[in-house]
């Protein structure tokens, strides 16, 4: 899972964010993942996150970002993922 996260990162951090720096960047990585992980854990529909995500950023990350969590056990559905990408994203930028 950690290198399919990696690999998510690195596609939605080429998503424009404006003017933000690094910290509220990896900060809007979270709510992303968030996003998709509570809409998934609420029952919503692939295609229903999918478009959740395009409203907020770039489609083809939205859609890997949707995928992604998709593919995720429901034992794995947890804050943790966005906490995660988070992580991930904060040493990506160091």
């Amino acid at each position: 899972m950690r290198q399919a996260l990696f690999a998510l990162i690195i596609a939605i951090g080429a998503t424009p964010v404006v003017a933000q720096g690094d910290l509220e960047k990896c900060a809007q990585t979270e709510a992303w993942f968030k996003l998709a992980v509570d809409s998934r854990v609420s029952g919503r529909s692939k295609a229903d996150v999918r478009t959740a995500l395009r409203a907020e950023m770039e489609r083809k990350a939205a859609d890997q970002l949707a995928d992604f969590v998709f593919t995720l056990p429901p034992n794995m559905l947890t804050p943790a993922v966005g906490q995660a990408a988070r992580e991930q994203c904060e040493r990506m930028d160091r």
